[in-house]
């Protein structure tokens, strides 16, 4: 493991998170509205879920209450929350799909602290079928690390069977369609040429200085904010003609329509989540179905790769292991969650078994423990 001393890795929230070449690509990519949206959802989502170490018991398993664990889980260094420190690893596993955690070891050679390392940091080798990491450190220096020093987090799809497969890389021509159609409709706003509508004054013998003087007339009378919606009157052979989008905006809208569904696609996000249109009308039951799309299908990725992780590493004993609770996302409404714990208390006059006590359904609904009526 790590000691702090020797080798002074920059913990998350420490120091610089991205360092190299292949950062500058992340952060520009990352300037992209719909890349954000995607990669930030996803982040800030799994930021909520709480993980909680558990121990394997006879009678099933039993969450762990205290010890090393649960304290690096909840503080995994100094001024980092669990919820800051599970968002940032979902970010690099969704833009480079794949994470590195290093671990520190305190005075009794035991994991004190975790810090998230950034991939374009870490090489990675196989050597007698164990992987071996080599880190490049902001001095210059580098070191050789095994699987005591650093766990590796990454999705399953790899294009070796040893590194995640990058999203932003594999993907980079239509990220740069994205950034292509952002930067026409930044342009399209900053150079606006299109009026909103024409003077149009007959051809003749002093039409030049006709249109001057309307010009500045008009100007006078319907410029600026504090003339606008004044009625307009126009006298003579003038006339006023509407100016519309052009088709050519018009398309430039629906290819950034178009561009937001295609990255949200590669994310696995419903485009509704990024306010994107829909194709359907939304109604409270197909909202609720893509939320538990965007869990089941998309994130469930994700934190079953970090479970499996840090379960596997040496955080982690043979008897215990981490886990997501997926309880505050995946709540039901109230009638539906009333209903089930009827089903799961059972009932008596029916005879149908249950597998609840009222006191774990209180506790369930962050309820106080019942009391025994005091006798009179």
């Amino acid at each position: 493991m790590f000691r702090r001393e020797s080798q002074p890795l920059v913990l998350f929230g420490g120091g610089p998170l991205v360092v190299g070449g292949e950062s500058a690509g992340l952060r520009g990519a990352l300037s992209l509205p719909d890349v954000w949206a995607c990669i930030s959802l996803l982040a800030n989502v799994a930021s909520t879920l709480p993980l909680v170490g558990y121990r394997r018991a006879p009678s099933g398993r039993e969450r762990l209450a205290g010890g090393k664990l649960v304290r690096l889980l909840a503080e995994p260094s100094p001024g980092t929350a669990q919820g800051v420190f599970v968002g940032q690893l979902v970010m690099w596993l969704a833009a480079r799909g794949e994470a590195f955690i290093g671990l520190y070891a305190g005075d009794d050679g035991l994991v004190a602290q975790l810090g998230i390392i950034a991939p374009e940091r870490v090489q990675v080798r196989i050597v007698s079928g164990e992987p071996r990491y080599r880190l490049a450190h902001l001095d210059g220096t580098q070191t050789e690390h095994t699987t005591d020093d650093i766990v590796h987090v990454r999705l399953p799809l790899s294009l070796d069977g040893v590194r995640g497969a990058s999203p932003l890389a594999l993907l980079r021509e239509s990220f740069d369609l994205a950034r292509a159609l952002a930067e026409s409709a930044r342009a399209n706003v900053a150079n606006e040429s299109v009026p909103l509508g024409l003077l149009r004054v007959p051809p003749g013998p002093g039409a030049d200085d006709a249109v001057e003087r309307l010009r500045e007339a008009w100007e006078r009378r319907h410029g600026g904010p504090a003339n606008r919606g004044r009625v307009a009157v126009l006298s003579g052979e003038i006339g006023f003609v509407p100016v519309s989008l052009s088709p050519e905006d018009a398309q430039l809208v629906e290819q950034r329509r178009l561009s937001t569904q295609e990255v949200a696609r590669v994310w696995g996000i419903p485009p509704v989540f990024l306010n994107a249109p829909a194709n359907d009308a939304l109604t409270y039951s197909t909202t609720e179905s893509m939320s538990a799309h965007l869990v089941r299908f998309t994130l469930s990725a994700y934190t079953t790769a970090i479970e499996q992780a840090l379960s596997a590493s040496p955080l982690c004993s043979e008897l215990s292991y981490v886990e997501f609770l997926y309880d505050a996302l995946m709540r039901p409404d109230t009638l539906t969650r009333y209903q089930a714990y009827q089903i799961a208390l059972g009932n008596p006059q029916t005879g149908a078994p249950g597998f609840m006590t009222r006191g774990e359904v209180r506790e369930r609904e962050n309820l106080p423990a019942e009391t025994s009526p005091v006798a009179a």
